[in-house]
C-alpha cells in the first residue's frame, strides 16, 4: 500500500465511524436437531483482528451469518458496544461483510461493484464516485475501475470484494473465507495485506477460515471451534504455544503437534511418562501439575519442530528409522513410526537423512506437553 493510501485512509473510509467493541453472550443456532453453535461468548475489543477457526462444519460461518443477521440465533444476544442487535435488520447493522467467493455482479464493473452498497442506501452519484475513488487508491486497484469484474484476476477480485464491505465505513467487518480461493503465493500476500488493512482501519473484523495458518498469521485473537463449541480464545501464541486440549494442539500448528499415549511413571524418583518402552522426564514446571492431575494415563505431545534428531545414541534418545522424507524446499519433514503412530519431524535439509536409515530422537522435557487421556473425565484437556 503507498503512503498516499495510508494518509486518505486516516481521514476518510472509517472517519465518521464510531468506536465499538463486539460482543456474543451465549449464542446457540440448531438446525433441526442439529446443534451448529453452542453457547458461545466471545468479546472482540474495538481496533481488534479475530480469527473464528475450525474445520468444516464446525460452526465459525453460522457464527459470523448470525452477526451479519443472515441467520437468527436460537438464543443468546449480539452486541455492538451499547446496541443489542440481535433482532435488527442486516441492512441496520452498520456492518460491512465479504462473502466467501467474493460475490461479486459479474454485469458490474469494478469500481460499480465497490459502490454498489451506497447506491443501495441512495447515496449520491457524486459521493459514491468520491468514496470509490479514495478506497481504490487506499487497496491499490484504481486501474481496475472501469474494467469489468469477470477481466480481473483473482487477486483483484478479493481487493474489490474488500473495498466493496470498507467503503460502508461500518462498526464492523465480516470477511468469511477470504483468502481460501486463491493460490498459496497470492494467499500469503493477502495475509499480510489484510492485517495491514485491519490495522489501518482501526475497527473491530472477524475472519472465518479453516486454514490455521491464515489464523496464526493475521490474528490478535484466535477462538478455536469444533463441533460448534469453543475450545480456546486466545493469542496466537497462547494457542499455538499453550494449546487447551488435544483437538487443539493437532489443529494448529503445521505440521500437527505428534500425540502419543502415555503414563505417568516415576524412575529414579523423578516423575515422568512411559510412551510404549520410552520413558520421557517431565520438566521441572510440569511436574507439579503432573502430580496434581492423579491420572494414570495420558497423552504426550511435542512440536515436530522441538525435537532433536541426532546420529549417535544416547540415554534418553529414541531410536527411530526413517519411514517418510518430505523435502519443502528450507525444511524437510520426516516421518518416523513410535508406538504405531506417525511421528513427524522437521530439520534443516543439510541434515540429508535416507530412508531407512537409523537415528535417534531426543525429546526435551521442556518441550513436552501434557494433556488428560481421551479416554478419561478430563477429555483431552491441557494438564501442562
Amino acid at each position: 500500500m503507498t503512503s498516499r493510501s495510508r494518509h486518505c485512509l486516516s481521514r476518510c473510509p472509517s472517519g465518521d465511524r464510531r468506536m465499538a467493541s463486539v460482543r456474543f453472550e451465549n449464542l446457540s443456532r440448531s438446525f433441526g436437531s442439529v446443534p451448529a453453535v453452542r453457547d458461545l461468548s466471545i468479546e472482540v475489543p474495538d481496533g481488534t483482528l479475530l480469527c473464528l477457526v475450525g474445520p468444516s462444519g464446525c460452526g465459525k460461518t453460522t457464527t459470523l451469518r448470525m452477526v451479519a443477521g443472515l441467520e437468527t440465533p436460537d438464543a443468546g444476544e449480539i452486541w455492538i458496544g451499547e446496541q443489542n442487535i440481535t433482532k435488527l435488520e442486516p441492512r441496520s447493522r452498520q456492518i460491512g461483510m465479504m462473502f466467501q467467493g467474493f460475490a461479486l455482479y459479474p454485469h458490474l464493473s469494478a469500481g460499480e461493484n465497490i459502490g454498489y452498497p451506497l447506491k443501495v442506501r441512495g447515496v449520491a452519484r457524486g459521493e459514491r464516485d468520491k468514496r470509490v475513488a479514495e478506497v481504490a487508491k487506499l487497496l491499490d486497484i484504481v486501474p481496475l475501475i472501469h474494467r469489468s469484474v469477470q477481466q480481473i484476476s483473482g487477486g483483484q477480485q478479493q481487493r474489490v470484494a474488500l473495498a466493496r464491505a470498507i467503503i460502508q465505513r461500518p462498526q464492523l467487518y465480516l470477511l468469511d473465507e477470504p483468502i481460501s480461493s486463491l493460490d498459496a503465493v497470492l494467499r500469503s500476500t493477502m495475509r499480510g495485506e489484510i492485517k495491514r488493512l485491519q490495522k489501518m482501519l482501526k475497527t473491530a473484523m472477524i475472519v472465518v477460515t479453516h486454514d490455521q495458518l491464515d489464523a496464526l498469521s493475521m490474528a490478535d485473537t484466535i477462538a478455536v471451534m469444533k463441533d460448534g463449541v469453543l475450545q480456546q480464545l486466545g493469542s496466537p501464541d497462547d494457542v499455538y504455544s499453550r494449546p487447551a486440549n488435544t483437538f487443539v494442539a493437532g489443529f494448529v500448528g503445521e505440521p500437527r503437534m505428534n500425540l502419543l499415549p502415555a503414563s505417568i511413571e516415576r524412575r529414579n524418583g523423578q516423575l515422568g511418562v512411559r510412551a510404549g518402552e520410552h520413558w520421557l522426564a517431565a520438566s521441572e514446571q510440569a511436574r507439579p501439575e503432573l502430580e496434581k492431575a492423579k491420572a494414570d494415563r495420558v497423552t504426550v505431545g511435542i512440536r515436530p519442530q522441538a525435537v532433536r534428531v541426532h546420529r549417535a545414541p544416547a540415554p534418553e534418545r529414541i531410536p527411530a528409522r526413517v519411514y517418510v522424507a518430505e523435502p519443502e524446499g528450507s525444511r524437510v519433514i520426516y516421518e518416523f513410526r513410535l508406538i504405531d503412530e506417525i511421528f513427524k519431524v522437521e530439520s534443516d535439509p543439510e541434515l540429508r537423512l535416507q530412508m531407512e536409515e537409523e537415528v535417534f530422537l531426543e525429546l526435551r522435557p521442556e518441550a513436552l506437553h501434557f494433556f488428560a487421556s481421551e479416554q478419561s473425565t478430563g477429555g483431552g484437556r491441557r494438564i501442562a
